[in-house]
């Protein structure tokens, strides 16, 4: 059976600027050591691909068994992904129509609503991988779902919505899947609201960690500056805290953002010629990242993570004065 969603009010993660306003804005006296130079090299998970032609069916696609809807505000929410199971790649783009399939229920309307952000550490495949969704990729829309009155007739069964009905746009085919709860009903003179967004990138999923070694990050310099519009550039030092060696046969993916006003970026480090590191031995790596136009002035931060596709450690975490 279905259960209601209870009326839980969901305190928002607040990202705060790490490092702002500690002992550790005090600039180092010291000066920097020599660093590795910055390449912009991205990994292959978040290259931009080339658009195709054909778009996706329903068909082409595969939902989850269940979707799950947790409580949000007074009602609920759920991110219901969508894989493409066909041979080749489609186009998964718009805003579908989602129902809640059910004869005698409430009047069921549709809102617009943004798509799901994408925070650090969590990394997402390019927009473009939505013009050419590949064979085993997924793309997500976000579903709000409130104010479900259903009437209750005395001696009868209460049946709820048999399922949840997306539609792509263009006439491409429905899919219907179950869900795990229905909102509570908040006025019966008001109608079932559903918020829907347009397609968005899936997460990437993780991999097994680049190194069984602990490593420690750190930012040395702060607080760090930069100007809006221009570029952020840093340094990040990996300190081998074990009693292994660590070698740099390949290179590590890593991921950075500016808070509270840039996007996740992933590179893929410039580990190329660097040298066995030793317990207890450093090496430093030059960092930079384009900074918004409209990146808030004053104290900012700044995240960093290794391994970004994998343990998503060690991490450091930056402060950075933004001026004009």
């Amino acid at each position: 059976m279905r259960r209601s969603l209870a009326l839980t009010l969901l305190v928002p993660v607040v990202l705060a600027a790490a490092g702002c306003g500690s002992s550790s804005s005090k600039k180092t006296e010291h000066p920097l050591p020599p660093a590795v130079p910055w390449t912009k090299v991205v990994p292959p998970q978040v290259a931009d691909v080339e658009p195709v032609s054909r778009p996706c069916r329903a068909s082409d696609l595969k939902a989850p068994r269940q979707i799950q809807f947790v409580a949000r505000l007074e009602g609920g929410f759920a991110v219901i992904p969508l894989q493409n199971v066909s041979k080749s790649a489609c186009r998964l783009t718009g805003r579908p129509r989602v129902v809640f399939v059910k004869k005698g229920g409430p009047v069921q309307v549709q809102t617009r609503i943004p798509t799901t952000p994408i925070n650090f550490p969590v990394t997402a495949y390019p927009e473009s991988s939505l013009l050419a969704l590949r064979t085993g990729q997924k793309g997500d829309i976000s579903v709000t779902w409130n104010n479900w009155c259903d009437l209750i007739v005395k001696g009868k069964p209460h049946i709820p919505p048999s399922a949840l009905r997306v539609t792509l746009p263009g006439g491409r085919g429905s899919i219907d899947m179950d869900y795990n709860a229905v909102p509570p009903c908040l006025d019966p003179k008001q109608p079932s609201t559903i918020g829907v967004s347009v397609f968005q990138p899936s997460v990437i999923p993780t991999e097994r960690p680049w190194t069984t070694a602990v490593l420690q990050a750190s930012v040395p310099g702060q607080p760090v500056h930069a100007r809006r519009g221009g570029l952020l550039r840093y340094r990040v030092v990996l300190k081998n805290l074990s009693h292994s060696t660590v070698r740099f046969d390949h290179c590590p993916a890593y991921a950075q953002q500016l808070v509270p006003g840039g996007q996740v970026e992933v590179y893929v480090l410039n580990c190329r010629g660097v040298q066995p590191l030793r317990p207890n031995e450093s090496v430093a790596f030059a960092m930079q990242m384009r900074v918004p136009k409209n990146a808030e002035l004053g104290a900012n931060g700044l995240f960093w993570d290794f391994d970004a596709f994998g343990e998503q450690a060690p991490q450091a975490h930056a402060a950075v004065t933004m001026s004009r």
